[in-house]
């Protein structure tokens, strides 16, 4: 059987959540022995039109970023050209679509050419561009964005309505899909999002791990990797790291990863007089990724907003570290399976503090860590993996005809 993922990024590298997705489907279909193709939109300073991994080959097309309507236009026309190209030896079982633009000329222009059409809803597209967006100073701009909204949701729209089944990967982005499109709930499926616990395992040796990473072992370390953009909620954490100072004991914060905020996050650092109390180290390759979660004694997840899942709770507790987050998204959804103590009450400064001083509180209790750091990992196992995302998502292969949807 021949399977296609469509994406707008590349699952050569892992430098966030859509592609850590994209990659291990990719990886874990193949395994199951079907046959693993990838299109994807290039990275902007790509240089291949095709790459290979794990002996999954990824084609690329490339597109005109001059302006928005070139890009759409080209993305759309040589998508399709790709996809010709990629089905001339034989036609596709199925077809996976993992964001809406990827999606859009090849469902519309041949969808002809695959059995089944599947759409994988990381989160919203409209809502993603809202939240990465600063509020506009003009009407002219005002208007822009407005636009933009729009012409996202409707893409969106379009691809999922003409597709068999829709992926969620929590129950929350269940109910969004619902209330933003109108999708029928007998179209929607639970998949939820995973990790792999034979690469993300506990460690015995934390000192070891602590001085490989250059972080002091004589203290309890915090560590958060996130995109450096508002929805992550990291000026609210700084914000709660300076309320609870070093009590009841001396702390490190980490926070791993790139993007717009680092400038203003490392300002806030030095104006809290933060510096001895929070390090951002930046990018973390995803080699290196599981020994920061070894070497934390709790990670966090500060969102403000979104949060369709949050692959970084189950990767950290796979590592056996606890995780503590906002109620936000699909991140009660997890780790209230774990213990509730583990969501905070709000998504503020305050709110963030006391569950800190609250959580540390209790990982100071005989037996606790190591309860919490069990039980996350044995949730895990049973159902955060891989291995039983893939099967589930190979099943939707199964079942009578495809269905006839709006043309």
């Amino acid at each position: 059987m021949k399977i296609l993922l469509l994406a707008e990024v590349s699952a050569e590298k892992v430098i966030g959540g859509a592609e850590r997705v994209l990659r291990h489907q990719a990886i874990g279909l193949a395994a199951l022995g079907l046959h693993v193709e990838l299109l994807t939109r290039a990275p902007e300073h790509a240089t291949v039109d095709i790459v290979e991994m794990d002996g999954i080959r990824e084609w690329r097309y490339a597109v005109n970023r001059k302006h928005e309507a070139a890009f759409v236009w080209s993305s759309v026309r040589r998508s399709v050209e790709a996809f010709d190209r990629i089905r001339a030896t034989e036609p596709f079982d199925m077809v996976i679509i993992h964001q809406a633009m990827a999606g859009l000329g090849p469902i519309l222009a041949r969808r002809h050419a695959a059995s089944r059409w599947i759409y994988v809803c990381h989160s919203l597209a409209h809502e993603e561009y809202d939240t990465r967006h600063a509020s506009p100073r003009s009407s002219i701009a005002t208007l822009r964005r407005q636009a933009n909204l729009q012409a996202r949701r409707s893409v969106e729209r379009a691809v999922m309505s003409r597709c068999y089944r829709i992926v969620v990967l929590s129950q929350f982005m269940r109910q969004r899909v619902i209330a933003a499109h109108g999708i029928s709930a007998q179209r929607l499926v639970l998949i939820p999002g995973a990790v792999d616990p034979q690469t993300f395992l506990p460690s015995s040796e934390k000192r070891a791990t602590r001085a490989a990473l250059g972080l002091p072992d004589d203290c309890t370390i915090l560590f958060t990797v996130r995109n450096l953009v508002p929805r992550m909620g990291l000026e609210n954490l700084l914000s709660g790291i300076e309320l609870l100072g070093t009590a009841p004991h001396p702390m490190l914060l980490v926070i791993g990863g790139e993007g717009p905020l680092r400038e203003h996050l490392q300002g806030e650092i030095r104006r809290r007089r933060l510096d001895q109390l929070v390090r951002l180290v930046g990018f973390i390759p995803e080699s290196q990724l599981n020994r920061y979660y070894q070497a934390a004694d709790l990670v966090l997840i500060p969102s403000l907003q979104l949060e369709g899942f949050g692959l970084v709770m189950v990767e950290a507790m796979a590592c056996g570290t606890p995780v503590l987050g906002t109620p936000v998204g699909a991140i009660p959804e997890v780790l209230n399976q774990v213990d509730p103590i583990l969501v905070a009450e709000g998504v503020d400064g305050r709110s963030l503090a006391r569950a800190l001083e609250r959580v540390l509180r209790r990982l100071q209790e005989p037996g606790e860590a190591s309860r919490l750091a069990k039980k996350g990992r044995t949730l895990v196992e049973r159902r955060y993996n891989w291995s039983l995302h893939c099967n589930d998502l190979a099943r939707l292969m199964d079942g009578p005809a495809r269905l006839q949807l709006a043309a």
